[in-house]
Order: structure tokens, then sequence, then C-alpha cells
């Protein structure tokens, strides 16, 4: 399970990110909400709004008097929840080291601590910072990402001067101070892979497996009984690892079409004016035994290619 903080001071729209980022990714996350009060209203948007699944520790703050129950209760998501992402909202009085802190004494192979993001209103910025120094200091030095929130709802703020403030305390952020309602979808996924050292991890890609594809035209059999008899011994691998066959081959005067897939077979009647031919796909092919099977010595030597497919994980 990978944790995402996404901290800020209050009000300063760390809910409002979170819907969207949910409503972009789609993703199946769990939020687990830090409410100073003992009623969390939050939490009852997060859910009618975007369906999310929302834990709440209310009345303590997870970076002092309620870590221990701040840590249980990620604990208790890690080993009860089949989840990839946590999300964890603290509250907007909560020193952000604190909460890294506190989550890194339980880190283990099941809980991994992603980058974390701090939101910021450029709108109210400077008079928050000269009345809690301490704590913005704080939620922004320990941030890998620092995103300025109300940008599309600014009056009269230089944004730019809350941009080098901010680089001022925190000189290696990643900083978006246009609004994040214009982000591309790359840049929302990446918030989900940057680990706290700052590297992205690289989204693992499904391998191809090369299978061979060998094409009989003109394949004839003596009668059904050695069609069935072939066909027996290609599901037991006689010919190689065959994962799909069909095609159409002759029987005395009629032709007759079979279909391999999964190790079963089926045959049945063909229209007289259908094109004979036979495809296999697999690997360790035994090209010559099928010649030798399927072909007349006076056939032309069966044509040969490459075919991809994704493998299965």
């Amino acid at each position: 399970m990978k944790v995402l903080i996404i901290s800020g001071f209050l009000g300063a729209g760390k809910t409002t990110f979170i819907k969207a980022m949910s409503d972009i990714l789609n993703r199946d996350f769990v939020i687990l909400e830090n409410e100073y009060a003992s009623l969390n209203v939050d939490e009852d948007i997060l859910k009618e709004e975007s369906g999310l699944s929302v834990w709440e520790l209310t009345e303590k703050c997870i970076c002092c008097t309620g870590k221990t129950d701040f840590a249980l209760n990620i604990l208790t998501i890690a080993n009860s929840i089949a989840l990839e992402y946590l999300i964890v909202e603290p509250t907007g009085v909560g020193y952000l080291s604190n909460v890294i802190n506190n989550i890194s004494q339980i880190e283990y192979e099941q809980i991994e601590m992603l980058a974390p993001i701090t939101i910021i209103d450029p709108n109210c910025f400077f008079k928050h910072i000269d009345e809690y120094p301490e704590l913005l200091t704080d939620q922004i030095k320990c941030a890998d990402t620092i995103i300025l929130s109300k940008c599309d709802k600014s009056v009269d703020i230089d944004v730019e001067a809350v941009v080098s403030k901010v680089k001022a305390i925190n000189a290696d952020a990643n900083i978006i101070s246009k609004h994040y309602s214009s982000l591309p979808h790359a840049s929302w996924e990446e918030f989900l892979l940057r680990k706290r050292d700052g590297s992205i991890e690289i989204p693992k890609i499904q391998e191809e497996t090369e299978f061979e594809s060998i094409s009989v035209p003109n394949a004839e059999f003596p009668s059904i009984g050695d069609i069935v008899f072939f066909l027996e011994d290609l599901i037991r691998k006689r010919y190689g690892n065959i994962i799909r066959a069909k095609g159409t081959m002759g029987v005395s005067d009629a032709l007759i079409r079979f279909d391999v897939s999964d190790g079963n077979y089926a045959i049945s009647q063909a229209d007289p004016e259908s094109k004979r031919g036979c495809v296999f796909i697999g690997d360790d092919i035994k090209a010559g035994d099928l010649r030798i099977k399927l072909l007349p010595i006076s056939f032309a030597r069966p044509g040969f290619g490459k075919l991809r497919k994704a493998a299965t994980k």
C-alpha cells in the first residue's frame, strides 16, 4: 500500500484537490482524514460527491496526541483492505514533519510513503505565514510538491512573489503555480509514482512474448478418423506447444473445418467453396513433423512468420 500525504493550512483546499484527483484518475482510493474538531464535515463531502471510502480520526491531532491511533489506523487499513493507495489528509494545523515521522515508524514491505504534497492558498499565504511561520514553513519544507490551489480565483495577488517565498523555504520543491485543473493526465499520475527521494517509479510494462506462426495452405487427410487422431496428438503437444490452431483441410472429396483452443478441438463440415488452409500458433512448433503429416510431397512448403502477443501475468 502506497501512502500519499496531502497537507496544507486550514482552508487551503486539500479536500477539493483530493476530490479532483479521484475524479481525474478514477482510482479506488481510501482517504484517512484527521479533523481537529469532533465533527468531520469534509468526510461527508468526499463520500457524497466522489463516492470515496473515508476513514476519520477526529479530535486528536495525528502529529502529536493522536499519533498512536493514527499509526494503528494505517496498519489496520493495510492489513484488512486490498488497497493500492491510501491518501492521508492531516488537519490543517498539523506539522507535516511529524506526520512523516509517525508513518516512518510503521513503514515496511506493505506500507510505502510517496513524496508528500502541500496545498497553498496564495490569496492568504503571506498573512498565514506571518501569523504561523513555524507551521507553514514546516509544511513547505517537508513537501516534495507544492501546489497553489486557488490561482483561478486570485484577486490582486502576486503569484510570483508567493513562488519566490516558497522557493526560499524549499528550493528543491516542485512548485505548481498554475491551477491544477490545467494539469495533463500524466502529471496527476506522477503524484502516485513519485517516491520520497524524488525519483519516479516507472510503471511496469507488459513484456512481449514471441510466438511462432506456421501456415499450411493445402493440408489433406485420408479420413475423418485421421483428422481426429491428428488433433488429439496436437493438444497433447506432439507437434510442440500449439496454443491456437484453425483452418480447413481436405478429406477425400470434402472439406473439413477444425478449431483448436485451450486444449480442446472441434470439427465440422466446411462449405465446398471454402478456401483450404491451416494456421498453427505457439512456441517450439515442430514444423517439419507438421509438414510431413499434413502435406503430400508435391505440395509447396508452408510459409513461416512471427506473431507478437502481450504476455498475461
